[in-house]
């Protein structure tokens, strides 16, 4: 898995509150994204998910926040068209699972 520096991580970071608080816009149908086949799933985990091209594919990658404060990066295999994700692994600075601390 890819590791970051602090700087690239706080640009996920804004990216997943903007798109969190998402300006006041009207959400349209909901749709599950899946993984593998599976539906995500994030139980009483209050998730935060962003698209952003994480590894600079090209492709939309989808990273998604914790409450626990990690990131989950699901990576497209898919096409820009028709996104595939595969199975998620944490974000990771420094060798350690990127954290922000929210309590």
């Amino acid at each position: 898995m890819k590791t970051i520096n602090k700087k690239y991580l706080l640009t996920i970071v804004l990216a997943i509150a903007i798109t969190a608080f998402g300006h006041g816009q009207k959400m349209g149908k909901l749709t599950k994204i899946k993984h593998s086949f599976k539906p995500i799933d994030l139980p009483d985990c209050h998730a935060a998910p962003c698209i952003y091209d994480y590894d600079g594919d090209g492709l939309d990658d989808l990273i998604v926040g914790t409450l626990w404060g990690k990131f989950r990066f699901y990576n497209n295999i898919g096409t820009k068209n028709r996104p595939r994700y595969k199975d998620f692994s944490f974000i990771r600075v420094g060798g350690k699972d990127a954290r922000v601390d929210n309590w």
